[in-house]
């Protein structure tokens, strides 16, 4: 997934919006037999040019580019990187059942609804990204959500990292 590698000159809107234009038309995420659009993410992004204080750092876990990472505030689809010491993800906050033409909202609703239900005896979670196109929706693009004191240290908390798109239109 070289789409997900963080470079300098992509740590700002117009490299983030790259990476949510190609997850929003091109992937979809299957949990069994259920599948689910992405429709609405925000990104988390630390590294010694690109200074986010609200990306939760790795205490206890070191994922991979594209690895899930679970945190307190739901799960992101890891981006570090060790080549430029950055750490961060891509915070799910939306979904959409393509079966049930629903969507699901909030950052651990969708956590629960994408990782619940697997039995821990019998077998593996079996939720993954794969590639399935889409047809091409407007994006909105704003503030992330609901974002501490940390964020605010900076001017971090006012740029545009949040991207969304609507499926029902």
């Amino acid at each position: 997934m070289d789409f997900l590698k963080i470079t300098p000159d992509k740590e700002n809107e117009a490299g983030f919006g790259e990476i949510a234009k190609t997850l929003f038309e091109e992937y979809a995420i299957q949990k069994d037999d259920k599948l689910f659009r992405l429709t609405e993410i925000e990104f988390y992004w630390k590294s010694e040019t690109h200074f986010d204080q609200s990306t939760y750092g790795r205490n206890h876990i070191q994922p991979k580019a594209g690895d899930w990472f679970f945190h307190y505030s739901g799960v992101d689809i890891a981006l570090d990187n060790p080549e430029l010491k950055g750490e961060g993800g891509i915070l799910i906050r939306g979904i959409y059942d393509l079966a049930q033409n629903k969507e699901i909202k909030g950052p651990m609703v969708c956590a629960m609804t994408l990782f619940s239900g697997f039995n821990a005896f019998k077998r593996n979670i079996q939720t993954k990204l794969f590639k399935k196109p889409f047809d091409p929706l407007p994006i909105t693009l704003g503030p992330r959500k609901g974002l501490g004191k940390n964020a605010q240290v900076n001017d971090m908390h006012k740029r545009h990292y949040a991207f969304s798109i609507n499926p029902k239109k």
